[in-house]
């Protein structure tokens, strides 16, 4: 836990107080953050474990708070390391809000996820019984994540349209590519205009461009990470907390610092197909990584491929639904 007040940025007329998760997949931990207004808010929850539990308790103890003064726990977007402690907050009376997309989307029905996976896994390289546990993989999540952020017990709200929670009024920016419908919150607080950032803004290092997983729209992610740097430039913000790394003052600096890792990110692709072509995905994020040991790695291929193929500078043959990217021939 930790006060994130920047020295350059001058005080905040209230305390936003940081709880900090540990988690066991990089980075290793996650932010929620505190607004200590007469009501306080709660924007992220950490991940669903005890210890995650006891941070809540216990960040909120240190600030003279118990679970039930929070007044609204606020979602950037459901991935677990965001949504954990929903169900605590909310048992204990705060009112949960979250983009309306996200809602729609815990309710879909698991077959259809288990076809888009196994389309879109098969496409990327994986065969037989590693198709299988990407299906039960996805499936698995959609349960857990559908019981942690229940879409009937939430409020939802709309990107483009101004919300209040807690006599605090929240700009949802819609800023996909990490995840589809993920949500930054740009508010007012004082004199000063912030922004929770989720895990579409972070400095010093690009979050994974995971954005619908291995499903239909994985070769969107980056093109769509794209978009939501354009939504978010050119705003003027005071102070930046995002749900990984520290709270930061240059929003423009870390929109250029994720475009130009987005590009590093394209051109390795590009060099990869080059070098082994043609290939699969899977085979492409070996030649880029090495061992892939994280989902995020492969879907940060398919996310580049999409847009490389969008470029014109890649193209791809089916292999009864295998895809085997190439680089694209010049005409003659």
């Amino acid at each position: 836990m930790s006060d994130p007040t920047d020295r350059a940025a001058g005080p905040l007329p209230v305390q936003i107080t940081r709880l900090d998760f540990d988690i066991e997949w990089p980075p290793k931990h996650a932010a929620a953050y505190v607004i200590e207004t007469p009501d306080p808010i709660v924007i992220d929850t950490g991940n669903p474990d005890e210890r995650a539990e006891t941070t809540i308790r216990d960040g909120l103890a240190a600030q003279g708070y118990e679970l039930g003064d929070v007044n609204a726990a606020v979602v950037t977007h459901p991935h677990s390391d965001h949504i954990g402690q929903v169900p605590l907050l909310r048992e204990a009376g705060a009112t949960v809000y979250a983009p309306s997309a996200v809602l729609e989307q815990l309710e879909r029905d698991p077959d259809d996820l288990a076809n888009g996976v196994r389309d879109i896994g098969m496409s990327a390289g994986y065969r037989g019984e590693a198709v299988e546990r990407e299906i039960e993989r996805a499936q698995d999540s959609l349960r857990r994540n559908r019981q942690l952020l229940e879409p009937t017990d939430a409020v939802g709200f709309e990107f483009g349209d101004s919300f209040e929670a807690a006599g605090l009024e929240f700009e949802p920016v819609h800023t996909p590519g990490h995840q589809i419908h993920h949500a930054s919150l740009a508010v007012t607080v004082g004199d000063q205009r912030i922004l929770f950032s989720g895990d579409a803004l972070i400095e010093p290092f690009r979050p994974g461009a995971i954005h619908v997983g291995i499903d239909y729209g994985a070769y969107e992610a980056v093109d769509a990470f794209h978009e939501a740097m354009d939504r978010l430039e050119g705003r003027s913000f005071d102070r930046v907390f995002p749900g990984h790394g520290p709270v930061f003052t240059d929003s423009e600096r870390a929109i250029e610092h994720t475009r130009n890792e987005l590009e590093s990110l394209t051109a390795d692709t590009l060099e990869a197909v080059v070098t082994i072509g043609p290939a699969t995905p899977m085979e492409l994020t070996r030649n880029r990584v090495g061992e892939v040991r994280h989902p995020a790695q492969l879907l940060d291929t398919l996310g580049a491929l999409g847009t490389l193929e969008r470029r014109e500078r890649i193209e791809y043959v089916d292999h009864d639904g295998v895809r085997e990217y190439a680089a694209r021939k010049a005409p003659l």
